[in-house]
């Protein structure tokens, strides 16, 4: 696999000096491009930190952009990141098939603009606590829930993809942050996500296995 490039210093440097908000309020002022690429996404992140590229990889499958398969292309960038998490790794790469897909511009921009104000009503909460918790061994503790989600949020579950989403994005805040009591109600969130995904699963088999004898005895009857 060829090495990403080196991302862009003052791009690299909007995205390390600014709350998740405020990134998300003024993507238009970084983002030129008429369509985005992933792999434009990853190199701009770079290093500014593992916990806003867990936060934008999860935000597309949180609030479905038109244009792209979210989950799919989504869940598996989520799930390769944190397979490298674990492998060690301190930045995300990608295959070039993954890194070509893209989405329109003015989407991101706009979807951006609207979640922003309800980051900025969360992040007043956030502070450093439970420090064992949300400290240097918190990625390497998450990166297993986050493949978890990352798995629900690329396979083709009806409604499956919002609380998944949700869970990484709490699990990405309590890592900007240094919050462990953020860490903790993603871990809340991952047990309800789980819970929810099986019963969708569950019962949509059990409908399917209904539907399946129903049109037998039918069939049958005819």
């Amino acid at each position: 696999m060829p090495a990403d490039p080196a991302p862009d210093d003052a791009t690299t440097a909007f995205f390390r000096t600014r709350s998740a908000s405020a990134i998300l309020a003024d993507l238009d002022t970084v983002l030129k491009k008429e369509r985005v690429s992933l792999g434009d996404m990853v190199d701009a992140l770079g290093e500014a930190g593992l916990g806003l590229s867990i936060l934008m990889l999860a935000l597309p499958s949180f609030i479905p952009i038109p244009g792209l398969p979210t989950g799919f292309v989504f869940g598996t960038a989520l799930a390769i990141l944190s397979l490298q998490i674990l492998a060690g790794a301190d930045r995300l790469r990608l295959p070039q098939w993954l890194r070509r897909q893209s989405l329109p511009r003015g989407p991101v921009v706009s979807g951006g603009a609207w979640i922003a104000p309800w980051f900025r009503r969360v992040e007043w909460m956030l502070r450093p606590r439970f420090a064992f918790l949300s400290g240097r061994l918190a990625p390497f503790i998450l990166a297993v829930p986050i493949f978890v989600h990352a798995v629900m949020i690329l396979l083709p579950i009806p409604l499956g993809n919002q609380l998944p989403a949700l869970a990484v994005i709490v699990f990405a805040f309590g890592l900007i942050e240094r919050d462990g009591l953020a860490v903790l109600v993603g871990w809340g969130l991952t047990v309800v996500a789980i819970a929810w995904n099986s019963a969708i699963v569950f019962f949509g088999a059990e409908l399917s296995l209904f539907l399946y004898r129903w049109t037998s005895d039918l069939w049958g009857a005819a």
